[in-house]
């Protein structure tokens, strides 16, 4: 009788064990699936931040460019003995060229850069209101880059 005894509380002991693990095998994957998301959340907005922050430093740039272009690089200048006088927003045309943009896209280490006095080009831009020339006309300068 004994004998019967002892068999009975060991099935009985594993099928208690059997029943812990699957209670924590289940308890586990609502935790493990918390654990996922969270990760995959924190992943989301790590790259979202990244890329706003690219976007800022693209756009910081743009803004750099644009003002070293109305103040030095493109401005309209007048030698006066050993100086040179130059003239903030008041831009030669002629130096508006695919020498200027590649001198600084190559400081500024930008994918594409566009500096024109017409129409915008791709990617970010903005603008500066410029006079242009000696007719002394009023437009636009577009600085655009990625």
């Amino acid at each position: 009788m004994s004998m019967g005894f002892s068999m009975r509380l060991k099935r009985t002991g594993s099928q208690y064990r059997a029943f812990v693990s699957f209670d924590a095998m289940f308890s586990l994957i609502p935790v493990l699936m918390i654990i996922l998301l969270t990760l995959n959340s924190a992943h989301f907005l790590t790259s979202k931040a990244m890329e706003r922050m690219h976007q800022q430093q693209v756009f910081d740039k743009l803004v750099s460019i644009s003002d070293y272009a109305v103040k030095q690089g493109a401005v309209r200048t007048e030698s006066m003995g050993n100086s040179e006088a130059r003239y903030p927003n008041w831009i030669n045309s002629s130096k508006v060229d695919d020498e200027l943009e590649k001198k600084l896209m190559e400081k500024t280490k930008l994918k594409t850069l566009n500096i024109a006095l017409d129409q915008p080009g791709s990617g970010v831009c903005i603008y500066r209101i410029v006079v242009v020339d000696d007719d002394k006309k009023i437009a636009l300068l577009y600085v655009c880059g990625e």
